[in-house]
């Protein structure tokens, strides 16, 4: 059956088209001018068309099209490969040009669904749509052309030609309704069969779809989702999931009531961009997810330079869709944060490049931020960036804190100084206080402010893991359930859960989170990691090996070393445990006199364990504020030596 648009109804509808009407609207969209009846596209359209008629529309999907159309082999593996993706969003895109224009008064529409390779059929019906209000004085002939707007429109059987229209069922279904409709009973009925304008309290921005032709072009299309999202997370008004919970569909096609299921929003933004030469073509729209009810759409063409006018544009253009269905929304829209064509285009590089999270690629972002922040001194967001660049760099790179720390500093602070009321750099600041500073009064204060002021979920997480770490077990927990809700399939929140119930010594709790995340997301090397040392902490020596070992395949480095030796040491391997320990010391880059006071406390070597942890005191080491609560360290916690680190850390009085 072909695809239908707008809401299904109960039945077969009035005036189902038949396979000859819809072969000629095929045909009259190829005649258009915006199609070449010769080109790939055309035998795209052609194609799905065809696929629909012969009942096997659902069934078609991006490999089928690459193989039939493209000509691909038997082993296009189309995870690779984006060409389907993008003529498909092209030709999606071309339907919408041409039922705008040339196309405006045809009966028949052909849509392409967003993440559907299923061809969908609408029939415009002539009549206007009633209104609720209207209903108990419509004629039988209002309710019969309402019935067939809001209807499901199926496709003719392949072989068999369509039998004759059968007309009782529904002039009886018509009939009830009409009689229903001098009760009160008449409306709620009414309401089951077409769309509710219920208020929107949550929505999520999925990453837009690259179709340029360049795939350099794809930091646009993610800069935009990212942008969009930041306007929306300063209201107060809506939720809005995190960005890294949308990534997680991005390029999977999952249908949005689905993803209202999974992330519990009431709407959907979705949308692409086209970049050709300095021409930048978007389209936008919002769809309800109880349902899948289209409730707004835009397209947008522009000049790369005028990005920044059309994301305020487009915002604007949402809140108003917004307000009409009765959600609240703010009254000013976020600025653009900088006005410099030029700045905002680094901006957008520099972080794609941080979301790839690899050494070459921070340092990459980093240097894009710098480059930003010169080009607009004024930039609020290119000094957070470069803040929150060299806060991963420090944790990827484990390198030391203090030259990082200043740059971080520095950056956050000057953030601050444009806007003193960024969430997002209160948030910076009150990690920075916290576990370099050691100043957790001042953190504490930061944490709430930075939340108070709109700061983004993964903020609340780090709340969470500190609290925490202070032994203050039950805001941890209750901070980090906040932030699940706000990013339901990131890793952040189930990062601070973990830790929560790990230094609460709640094993059990802690190894569900972490299967929780392998569900999210099985290559993540610290979810194994963490699933080691819990195993070495029960003494399940399989489990810690299995772990350790998978890791150290997949990201060999000294970290990995040191889990290697604590999998030996639980097999009372003593003497090979203590050679992946002085490997691990060895390496030529930073090493973490935590990780090693770690890895010799499986060893139940007091002296080299307290040994490592005055180091990492002495270069502030973010992990020495956990030092109280770390199972890890139980064994010597009545030593006297391990009581003054704690007190140099300032986690003793």
């Amino acid at each position: 059956m072909l695809g239908t648009g707008g809401a299904a109804g109960d039945g077969a509808p009035l005036n189902s088209p038949r396979r000859d009407e819809i072969l000629a609207e095929l045909d009259a969209v190829l005649g258009s001018s915006g199609f070449d009846p010769a080109s790939r596209r055309a035998r795209l359209l052609r194609y799905l068309v065809e696929r629909a008629l012969a009942g096997e529309g659902e069934n078609t999907n991006e490999y089928a099209i690459g193989v039939d159309i493209f000509g691909k082999p038997p082993t296009f593996d189309p995870r690779m490969e984006a060409g389907v993706r993008t003529e498909v969003g092209r030709l999606r895109q071309k339907l919408r040009d041409y039922y705008g224009d040339e196309g405006s008064h045809d009966r028949i529409v052909l849509d392409l669904p967003l993440r559907s390779y299923a061809l969908s059929l609408r029939l415009r019906s002539l009549e206007p749509v009633l209104a609720e209000a209207d209903l108990a004085g419509a004629t039988v002939a209002q309710v019969e052309a309402q019935v067939v707007q809001d209807a499901a429109v199926p496709l003719p059987a392949p072989e068999t030609p369509a039998p004759p229209r059968r007309r009782g069922p529904l002039v009886a279904i018509v009939a009830i309704l009409l009689t229903l409709a001098a009760s009160a009973g008449a409306f709620s009925i009414w309401r089951a069969k077409r769309p509710v304008n219920a208020p929107i309290r949550s929505l999520v921005v999925l990453p837009f779809q690259n179709l340029s032709p360049a795939e350099a072009d794809q930091y646009l299309a993610d800069g935009l989702t990212d942008e969009l999202t930041n306007v929306f997370v300063s209201w107060k008004e809506i939720l809005v999931v995190a960005r890294t919970s949308a990534y997680q569909y991005k390029g999977r096609g999952v249908d949005v009531r689905k993803i209202g299921h999974e992330l519990n929003v009431d709407a959907v933004l979705e949308g692409s961009l086209t970049k050709q030469g300095d021409r930048i073509h978007i389209t936008a729209q919002l769809n309800r997810t109880s349902d899948g009810y289209h409730l707004w759409s835009q397209s947008y063409d522009a000049r790369s330079q005028d990005m920044i006018t059309v994301e305020r544009e487009m915002a604007q253009s949402i809140v108003s869709a917004v307000r009409k269905l009765g959600g609240k929304t703010p009254d000013r829209i976020a600025s653009g944060f900088t006005t410099s064509p030029e700045a905002l285009d680094l901006f957008l590089q520099a972080s794609y490049q941080y979301r790839l999270n690899t050494p070459e690629s921070l340092n990459k972002s980093l240097s894009l931020y710098h480059q930003a922040a010169s080009i607009d001194p004024s930039f609020t967001r290119a000094f957070l960036g470069i803040a929150a660049a060299e806060i991963e760099l420090r944790d990827v790179t484990a390198g030391p804190q203090k030259g990082r720390v200043d740059r971080e500093r520095a950056a956050v602070q000057r953030a601050l100084e444009l806007d003193p009321n960024s969430g997002d750099a209160h948030g910076i600041l009150a990690l920075i206080t916290g576990i370099y500073d050691w100043d957790w009064p001042r953190a504490d204060r930061e944490f709430q402010l930075a939340i108070d002021l709109g700061a983004r979920p993964s903020i609340r997480s780090s709340y969470g893991h500190t609290l925490a770490g202070r032994g203050r077990f039950s805001e941890a927990f209750a901070q980090c359930r906040i932030a699940e809700g706000l990013d339901p399939l990131g890793y952040a929140p189930r990062a601070g859960l973990y830790w929560t119930a790990y230094y609460e010594h709640n094993y059990s709790e802690a190894r569900k989170v972490l299967r929780e995340l392998l569900d999210i997301n099985g290559d993540v090397s610290y979810t194994h990691t963490f699933l080691g040392w819990i195993a070495a902490l029960e003494k399940d020596c399989a489990e810690t090996t299995k772990q350790f070992e998978w890791v150290a395949r997949t990201q060999p480095s000294y970290a990995t070393t040191i889990g290697l030796a604590v999998g030996s040491a639980c097999r009372g391997e003593s003497d090979k445990a203590r050679q992946y320990l002085k490997e691990a010391a060895a390496s030529t880059t930073y090493v973490s006199p935590y990780l090693l006071a770690s890895g010799y406390a499986f060893q139940q070597d007091s002296d080299a364990t307290i040994s490592y942890l005055q180091k990492s005191v002495a270069d502030r080491e973010y992990q020495t504020q956990y030092l109280k609560y770390d199972p890890i360290f139980d064994g010597i916690r009545s030593d006297p030596r391990f009581i003054a680190v704690e007190k140099t850390a300032g986690l003793q009085p």
